[in-house]
């Protein structure tokens, strides 16, 4: 079976893709949904992989649609050349690295142009936890990143990247970097309510793609970020 499933067929060439590592508070989920709510991205595909946990649930953007989401799935607007992958679920741990060798295989051959990897860490790794400055790394980058209260991310003396609570990012990037232009972004947060991140992490993504700012749509899931309410039939 192939990794990646188009509903319709589209040519992905020259697009930047958007990947949200599941990481601290679901701050880059909740940013992508931003993204595919407030930019208008279609979904046009769905990824299926033994390393992704399968599920299956309603609508995550628009309540009076009658399709449904699985656990990995890919959104697209063609006008801009943006795609974006949103994860509903969390990756199996022994079949992760099994997982990210076929997620490069199938983002090569469909020939991104760009990948921006979005994470969070610990904020307490931070020397000053009121910082509430966006990190990002890029090797390929040939000029100086000028965007306000965005930070170089720094690596250890091993040359290795240390970010608390950032799930499979770092891995991620390190093995998109040797084959594609790669960017990773880093927010540091706090468990709790996300959503005043996701917004300001949203608006930072849309400065490094150059991207104007937009009216934010928030999607109708985010009515019940902490559940939905209880069914009247307990009562």
């Amino acid at each position: 079976m192939s990794l990646i499933n188009f509903r319709k067929p589209v040519n992905l060439s020259g697009f930047t893709l958007i990947i949200p590592a599941i990481s601290v508070g679901n701050v880059p989920q909740l940013t992508v949904d931003l993204l595919i709510t407030t930019l208008k991205l279609e979904n046009v595909a769905s990824l299926w992989h033994p390393g992704v946990q399968p599920s299956v649930g309603a609508d995550p953007f628009y309540s009076n649609e009658k399709t449904f989401c699985t656990a990995c799935e890919l959104y697209v607007n063609e006008a801009r050349k943006l795609a974006v992958l949103q994860f509903r679920s969390t990756i199996e741990v022994k079949l992760a690295l099994k997982f990210i060798e076929d997620l490069i295989d199938g983002i090569t051959e469909l020939k991104f142009e760009n990948i921006y990897v979005l994470a969070t860490g610990f904020d307490y790794e931070l020397h000053n936890i009121n910082n509430k400055k966006v990190y990002y790394y890029a090797i390929n980058y040939e000029e100086k990143v000028e965007i306000e209260d965005a930070k170089p991310l720094e690596k250890t003396p091993q040359g290795k990247f240390k970010i608390s609570g950032s799930g499979l990012a770092v891995k991620l990037y390190e093995a998109i970097e040797d084959r594609l232009k790669a960017t990773l972004l880093v927010k540091y947060v706090s468990e709790g309510d996300n959503l005043y991140d996701a917004k300001c992490f949203f608006g930072k993504l849309l400065e490094f793609l150059n991207l104007k700012s937009e009216q934010l749509i928030f999607p109708t899931s985010w009515q019940y970020v902490y559940g939905t309410p209880p069914p009247t039939g307990l009562f």
